[in-house]
């Protein structure tokens, strides 16, 4: 698929570069029960009528593939602070190298401070903490946040667990507030770095989607979907004793499940049977969706695709020329833009999707390219201001993953027969190396 925009850790050693970090999160959403003949649930906005003329050799489309229907979406990420989370992510998440250092800046504020665990100061000293898991975990909240309408179709909470869990951001909360909760995250992770308590962490989630009143629950707003998106490398351990704290996950999300609120749980776990099967469960339980990460650094790819409603793929064809839409980008609530190009005269743009169930629905428009009312020269050149801009967007994305993987392969290929101190540093990655 493509981009786009409420209240809305990880065991091992290998470091590698940041881009696998940037491939989809996950499919987001249970089965949708759209029939194949039902086309009603993929909607073209722009152009708004099916026949229409341009005057421009180029034109932008717009509209929405949601299976699930046109709603609101609150969801509440939660962040894995357990003892694991200082884990290497196996991903080079800062671009400093595959032997690069944590941050000095944050290393200085980090070891300064009078309540940090013995023993951690060496180990930020002497690994790279922006390497860390939990690093793997906030670079791909930001990664998602960063693509959602926080201020019209998504409404966002934030939170962190390990022993207990706590609120970092309120569902609903602007991007300023989201970003200074992870921030602050970032700063305090020491705090936590305990055990791991799925349970409290579920049952804070849905006390965030819906808040009590006089005890009661006061369920999701009407026409309002609830999610919780579930960032883990572990197995539950809390609270203590045989099979409690399964238990505990369990029934708390269970209790998620018959409130309307849908558990998307990542493994990010590289022994993936330790937490597996719970979060595999968990997601069960509540009509969610359940994905195993190779690394925990996929997350960062992973979770900015996150997908809401059932979206599985979108193509976008003018097929009277047979050319494919450039630029196109698709969000979480299936929101979609794109632009096409056109050749003189009548142009057929089709527009199909596919739902993660299967079912398919196709759109189309018809623009006639007239040689009348020549545009202006500032709206041609703003057009294509803004496809360049676009491009190099999601060019920018499928070059981080693609050369990301070969550094990978690369360095454990290298790893494999060199000794460790044999590998020689890795030079930094400039931003500027990527396309423009």
């Amino acid at each position: 698929m493509a981009e786009c925009d409420g209240r809305g850790k990880t065991r091992c050693v290998r470091r590698a570069a940041l881009a696998a970090f940037l491939v989809p999160l996950i499919a987001l959403t249970a089965p949708i029960s759209a029939r194949a003949d039902d086309a009603t649930w993929l909607r073209v906005d722009a152009p708004a009528a099916l026949e229409s003329t341009a005057q421009l050799p180029l034109v932008e489309v717009r509209g929405q593939a949601a299976a699930r229907g046109a709603r609101i979406h609150e969801f509440v990420i939660v962040i894995d602070v357990s003892a694991s989370a200082v884990l290497s992510s196996g991903w080079d998440v800062d671009a400093d190298g595959a032997r690069g250092h944590t941050n000095p800046a944050l290393l200085a504020r980090l070891v300064a401070k009078p309540d940090l665990p013995a023993g951690l100061a060496e180990r930020l000293r002497s690994e790279d903490f922006d390497d860390s898991v939990l690093a793997a975990e906030l670079t791909a909240t930001s990664a998602l946040l960063a693509r959602l309408d926080t201020a019209t179709r998504y409404r966002v909470g934030l939170v962190a667990f390990s022993d207990k869990a706590h609120l970092l951001a309120p569902v609903g909360s602007r991007p300023r507030e989201l970003a200074d909760a992870l921030a602050a995250l970032r700063e305090n992770f020491h705090r936590d770095l305990g055990g791991s308590n799925f349970g409290d962490a579920i049952a804070a989630a849905q006390r965030a989607l819906q808040p009590e009143s006089n005890g009661v629950a006061m369920g999701a707003p009407a026409g309002t979907d609830q999610s919780i998106l579930f960032l883990s490398d572990g197995a539950p351990t809390l609270p203590p004793h045989g099979d409690l704290a399964r238990q505990h996950a369990l029934y708390a999300a269970s209790a998620a499940g018959a409130a309307g609120i849908r558990i998307f749980s990542f493994d990010l776990s590289r022994a993936q049977q330790t937490g597996a099967n719970v979060l595999a469960e968990m997601a069960a339980r509540s009509d969610g969706r359940f994905e195993v990460l190779e690394r925990p650094g996929d997350a960062i790819a992973k979770l900015r695709r996150t997908d809401l409603v059932g979206l599985a793929n979108l193509r976008v064809v003018n097929e009277t020329t047979g050319a494919a839409a450039r630029a196109l980008r698709t969000f979480p609530d299936g929101a979609f833009d794109a632009f096409v190009e056109l050749a003189p005269g009548r142009n057929h743009i089709v527009f199909r999707a596919t739902t993660t169930a299967g079912a398919n629905a196709v759109a189309e428009r018809w623009i006639d390219r007239s040689g009348a009312a020549a545009p202006s020269a500032a709206e041609g050149a703003a057009l294509v201001q803004e496809l360049r801009k676009r491009t190099r967007e999601t060019a920018l994305w499928a070059e981080m993953e693609r050369e990301r993987r070969v550094q990978n392969l690369e360095l454990e290929l290298r790893l494999e027969v060199e000794p460790a101190d044999a590998v020689a540093p890795a030079p930094a990655e400039s931003p500027q190396a990527l396309p423009r």
